[in-house]
């Protein structure tokens, strides 16, 4: 592929459009389409090493970044397994996953994450290449072979001077036409795209964006899902009336393999950079107290929010019969019972509701309570924890709570904002989502432990407020 190829016939047009008929009702009457503030400084950066063993290349690092935003979660993890099934093992890869960036104005923006590809220049120092994707998209060969095309002296490549979905840029040249301030200001299509006979641009080869009906099987080499109202996994179920695609199942085919193999974009092992952050602050509210709200060392995060799931988790102890309970992010534990012949202060408890169980308290923020666990218990319950996780480290966060859980995992989501703060001036709740994503996170780590049985309890209010309500799903191997 090189900007001096002839492209192939084009495909019959195809109407990516997403109109007022694709809606639904709950969209339409939104009046105020409000994005939240962004709140990383710099993307996510997944590193793929040369695979061990493999005598490493020479060529360059293969940096690829991602618009993508939270919605997007399922999407995101197949483009990377993508990446990962047919990189060369040889070469280095960086996976920059642009998302909730601070200081862009989104509200106007078709997708959350429409602006950031202008920004790429000055996020990559405006030095080497970099490949831009939309989180929409899947490979189907190396990525490495778009990366090392033949620029001929170009600062951009595409399949034409309109379309940005798919890119090769030259960071060094494009830092002269976009910069980071106008993508901010949402000023940056008004610069490449005006006169672009007259800009660095060039176009590549299509079998390289195939947009829905585009794609040619054994030709294509990546599948660009880019009507919204039919991406087959369906992200925004509360706004969109979803058709079928016909390539779905090359979408589905992927997640499935991920599944199959376990994985995650971030892990326990390897968990995104603003988890130790958010970690390190929760500690700090652990031993100094919520100052801000008047609440001692003592009396924060003292797990008594798990009032309200007693009874729900008691019929889960009663049905499975089980004698070991692991609270996962328990707190100070101040609502169980000394379990008999433990010490006070053990984090070794009991709770009567449920028969006289064995519970271990776990918390990672809590010296007391973050020494390593057993590797199994007989249910894994979690309560006042997901929401103050960052959205990338659910996913692990959830694994880790099936993986420990021999017969069922009760977690909760709360979907309102904390009354504490952390000490950076930051909610407390830093992950406020809606329901239907809080049900598919809890699906997808089901489907990676399929014999465990799960309850997810998800809070749309507070509980002192007259509009609390609690909805409740449930799945796995009862």
């Amino acid at each position: 592929m090189h900007s001096g190829a002839a492209l192939p016939t084009p495909m019959p047009a195809h109407d990516f459009r997403t109109t007022l008929r694709h809606r639904k009702l709950a969209y339409l009457l939104r009046l105020k389409r409000r994005r939240a503030p962004g709140n990383r400084s710099t993307p996510e950066t997944i590193v793929l090493d040369v695979r061990p063993g493999v005598v490493p290349s020479a060529k360059p690092t293969v940096r690829i970044f991602v618009g993508t935003e939270p919605a997007q979660f399922r999407a995101e993890r197949v483009l990377v397994w993508s990446i990962l099934k047919h990189r060369d093992p040889a070469r280095r890869y960086e996976i920059h996953l642009m998302k909730d960036l601070v200081g862009f104005n989104r509200d106007k923006w078709k997708t959350g994450f429409t602006f950031y590809r202008y920004g790429i220049p000055a996020l990559a120092g405006a030095t080497g290449r970099a490949i831009y994707n939309d989180v929409d998209q899947m490979y189907l060969a190396d990525p490495a072979a778009l990366f090392d095309v033949d620029m001929h002296g170009k600062g951009q490549l595409g399949i034409d001077a309109w379309e940005s979905s798919v890119m090769l840029l030259d960071c060094e040249r494009m830092s002269r036409v976009w910069h980071y301030a106008d993508a901010q200001r949402r000023e940056a299509p008004e610069v490449p795209w005006r006169g672009a006979r007259r800009r660095p641009l060039g176009a590549a080869s299509r079998v390289w964006n195939a947009r829905d009906g585009e794609y040619v099987a054994g030709e294509s080499k990546l599948l660009h899902f880019t009507t919204l109202q039919t991406q087959p996994w369906q992200p925004f179920p509360d706004e969109l009336r979803y058709h079928p695609h016909p390539l779905s199942e090359l979408w589905h085919g992927l997640e499935r393999e991920a599944d199959a193999a376990g994985f995650t974009i971030f892990t326990k092992e390897r968990p995104s950079r603003r988890f130790a952050e958010l970690l390190a602050l929760n500690r700090e509210l652990h031993e100094q107290g919520a100052g801000a709200q008047g609440k001692t060392a003592a009396n924060t995060f003292g797990g008594k929010s798990l009032r309200d799931h007693v009874a729900p988790i008691a019929a889960l102890v009663r049905t499975r019969r089980a004698r070991t309970i692991l609270d996962y992010g328990s707190g100070k534990g101040q609502m169980y019972e000394a379990l008999p012949g433990e010490s006070p202060n053990s984090r070794r408890k009991t709770l009567r509701a449920w028969g006289g169980a064995k519970v271990t308290c776990y918390d990672p923020g809590y010296a007391p309570f973050a020494a390593p666990i057993e590797e199994e218990y007989d249910g894994v319950v979690c309560t006042d924890v997901l929401e103050h996780v960052a959205d990338d480290d659910i996913p692990w966060v959830l694994d880790e709570l099936f993986r420990h859980a021999r017969d069922f995992v009760y977690a909760v989501a709360a979907c309102y904002r904390a009354r504490k703060t952390l000490p950076n001036g930051e909610n407390a709740h830093v992950t406020l989502r809606p329901t239907s994503w809080w049900r598919d996170q809890m699906e997808a780590a089901s489907r990676r432990h399929e014999r465990v049985e799960w309850v997810l309890c998800v809070q749309r209010w507070r509980r002192s407020s007259l509009l609390h309500r609690s909805r409740f799903f449930r799945g796995g191997t009862p």
